[in-house]
């Protein structure tokens, strides 16, 4: 049989996993839920990469107890030696793989959106966080600490901001009606004292508010000056973070990788975070689907590997 590869992007709104032969070619995809573990916890977190990998060996006609020669675990939330060995210990239990590793997911940005896998990358969707890597392969990093302590520029951040005004502007404390009425219409609430209610004792998950960034950069989008603040606070938080891995890395003009949902769909949270750099950037380029990376780097797993057992034979 040939020899499989794995890529996992696992972030804190979905896992999506592919299966691909040694040269690459996708084979077979399969999607479930968060295994961002500091979020839902390590059994939730390995429970949504199992389905993942079992919906993609499914989807390629592979049996479950095919060998995969490599596989690349890009997830959130892992940017400890220790997390990473929590999964890579998980992985080779379940032998998911010969080969396990588990790295940020936001260097996969740069395996597959930067074209020597050095610069900058920058993931804004549910949470945030900035990686960067030097040409000599000093590595930094900002932000990704998480929701409470942290995720400026998310979804979430995003979220909670525009929350907060609706709020304001329900007693009289801020100026906010179109966000007010976006939160009402999107849980499809009638009065805004509801809104405890629904938030508090409604089940409503991080990744259930998260969900409202979209909507309100959309309103931004058409003009709304409170979302439009939202989106301009958001582009300054996001700026910081890459300024800040610029400077400790001493890069110049490096390239920056962006993924996520939340910058990816709006039009005015990416020239936002741009007016707002005070450090110089080179080429930006769009990573829709991180997962591509991790398969970059399974393959270069695999040939690390081949390569080994010729200078060993």
């Amino acid at each position: 049989m040939i020899d499989l590869i794995l890529g996992i992007d696992g972030g804190g709104s979905w896992t999506r996993a592919l299966l691909a032969d040694q040269s690459g070619s996708i084979i077979g995809s399969g999607v479930a839920g968060s295994s961002n573990y500091q979020a839902i916890g390590l059994t939730a977190a390995t429970q949504a990469l199992a389905a993942a990998i079992g919906e993609a060996r499914h989807s390629a006609g592979v049996p479950d107890d095919a060998p995969i020669a490599a596989a690349c675990l890009g997830l959130a939330g892992v940017g400890r030696p220790l997390d990473q060995a929590r999964f890579v210990a998980w992985g080779e239990q379940h032998r998911i793989a010969r080969q396990i590793r588990v790295v940020n997911d936001a260097e996969l940005l740069l395996a597959s959106g930067t074209a020597e896998r050095w610069g900058v990358a920058l993931i804004c969707g549910t949470g945030s966080i900035c990686h960067g890597q030097a040409p000599d392969g000093r590595t930094a990093r900002s932000g990704g600490w998480g929701y409470l302590l942290g995720d400026e520029g998310s979804g979430y951040a995003i979220a909670s901001h525009a929350l907060r005004l609706a709020t304001q502007t329900a007693d009289g404390r801020a100026d906010a009606p179109g966000l007010l009425q976006l939160v009402l219409e999107h849980w499809n609430i009638a009065e805004p004292p509801q809104l405890i209610t629904h938030v508090y004792q409604g089940g409503v998950s991080r990744t259930d508010i998260a969900a409202l960034a979209q909507p309100v950069a959309a309103l931004a989008d058409a003009g709304d000056l409170a979302a439009q603040l939202v989106i301009e606070q958001a582009g300054a938080d996001l700026a910081r973070m890459v300024s800040a891995v610029v400077r400790r890395l001493d890069l110049e003009r490096p390239p920056l990788a962006l993924a996520g949902g939340v910058i990816l769909s709006s039009k005015r949270l990416w020239p936002s975070l741009h007016a707002q750099l005070d450090v110089a950037i080179g080429a930006m380029t769009r990573v829709d689907d991180p997962t591509l990376g991790a398969v970059v780097i399974a393959r270069h797993m695999l040939a690390e590997a081949r390569a080994q057992a010729l200078e060993a034979a």
